[in-house]
């Protein structure tokens, strides 16, 4: 369109063509919209100096200084005496002297035993044994104890009798029975050729 306009100008010159020039020269400039934009350079790195002058710096951290170490104290060594050529030496003290323990306590005497009681003990075994269970109270299977008294010297027995029943009679029979027939130990010689007068218990089981 542009060719065709600068065609017909210039078959139909105008009067005053310097006037019409710059008007046409003006045509045929190029739009604006059509130029094409220019490019801005690209921007220049930044210097090293400045970048390393716009850091953040960094705190160094302070080293605490070590504390020297004390030096040890020596004690004094006690000072030595030089002996004296006029000092008499002390007699040196004696060592404490041992005291002996004192002896321990005699034992107590054994408490006298009774020479009677003692008999007493082994007539009752000697009765006991020569015990017989009855007929009756095996049958009935009784259990019971009968107390005999009766008098006795030098192996001799007299005067049995029953001081305590036991709950049948044929038990107690048979305990009187026991002590007659009994073999009796001999006497202690603080009760030889004396008359005793003892009392037992004589068990059925």
């Amino acid at each position: 369109m542009v060719l065709a306009v600068l065609a017909w100008v210039l078959m139909h010159p105008p009067k005053q063509l310097e006037q019409v020039i710059p008007l046409v020269i003006s045509m045929l400039d190029t739009p604006k919209e059509n130029k094409p934009t220019p490019v801005p350079p690209p921007p220049e790195p930044p210097k090293l100096q400045k970048t390393l002058a716009n850091a953040p710096k960094v705190a160094t951290p302070v080293q605490a200084p070590t504390p020297e170490p004390k030096p040890v104290e020596e004690a004094p060594l006690p000072a030595v005496t030089k002996p004296n050529a006029f000092t008499v030496p002390s007699a040196p003290t004696p060592p404490p002297a041992v005291v002996a323990p004192p002896p321990p306590p005699p034992p107590p005497p054994a408490p006298a035993v009774d020479p009677a009681l003692a008999y007493n003990v082994k007539l009752a075994a000697a009765v006991q044994s020569a015990f017989v269970v009855p007929g009756p109270a095996s049958a009935l299977g009784f259990k019971g104890r009968a107390r005999v008294e009766f008098h006795l010297k030098d192996g001799v027995v007299g005067q049995v009798k029953i001081i305590q029943v036991s709950g049948l009679g044929a038990v107690d029979r048979a305990a009187i029975k026991a002590v007659e027939t009994a073999v009796f130990p001999a006497p202690p010689a603080a009760l030889a050729g004396k008359e005793g007068v003892y009392q037992i218990w004589v068990a059925c089981f």
